[in-house]
């Protein structure tokens, strides 16, 4: 994980060390983004004393607003709140609402959530028209719905309770183009650098372990994000 971060610092530094020798570009806008990522993500549940760990591959979505403002020539902050739902295809026993809770396991988990993010990053013009940006984003998730299909014939479970879901750090490079002076469209690729999921309690806990509720541990990840700004 470290190597990746010192990575993508080096990229930035690179892009920053380049672009001093062009005109400075100042970055005011109002953004909305559409950040996808896939996943393959693995967790720990317990069989007769053995632990057992199911994955699988998943696709998250959401959509965002974010403000970016200007901090030094090209270097901008970026601050932002929107939704992302947070998916996981794993099978794994978990405490299905009924009189009879046991031998129910899940076939997939998503969470529904409020995404907070806030982070730092660097425009590059390289053309009238295109642009290159790279930012590395704190990304916070606040569940306020969860939703558990069993792989038993019945009815997906859906919760309303507030959970912090977890975190995730990321670098994103993307190339965008200038359609007026005020707007600009962007295709980029989302490369997460650090993701921590938290526990949830429909989870089976026990005595002799300390990971069996955790929702998940992301094993890779990688995504795209479409944007389109409003400079001012």
């Amino acid at each position: 994980m470290l190597t990746r971060i010192l990575f993508a610092i080096l990229i930035i530094s690179s892009v920053r060390g380049y672009s001093q020798k062009k005109a400075a570009h100042k970055v005011n806008a109002i953004g909305i983004s559409v950040p996808v990522i896939w996943n393959k993500s693995e967790a720990t549940f317990y069989r007769l004393g053995s632990a057992m760990f199911p994955s699988g591959n998943a696709t998250s979505y959401g959509i965002n607003v974010n403000y970016l403002r200007t901090l030094y020539r090209g270097i901008y902050g970026i601050v932002g709140i929107g939704y992302f739902r947070q998916a996981f295809e794993i099978v794994r026993p978990f405490d299905y609402d009924s009189p009879n809770n046991f031998g129910y396991g899940t076939k997939s988990y998503k969470y529904d959530n409020v995404q907070l993010l806030l982070g730092v990053g660097y425009k590059l013009p390289v053309s009238k028209t295109f642009f290159l940006k790279s930012d590395i984003i704190y990304n916070h998730y606040s569940s306020f719905r969860q939703k558990y299909i069993s792989t038993s014939p019945v009815s997906a479970q859906i919760n309303h309770k507030p959970i912090g879901v977890g975190r995730m750090l990321n670098f994103n490079i993307g190339l965008h183009k200038n359609i007026s002076k005020r707007i600009c469209f962007g295709v980029g690729v989302i490369l997460p650098l650090s993701t921590q999921w938290n526990n949830d309690e429909i989870f089976f806990k026990y005595d002799y372990s300390n990971d069996s509720q955790q929702i998940a541990r992301t094993k890779f990840s990688v995504g795209t994000n479409i944007t389109c700004t409003y400079n001012f």
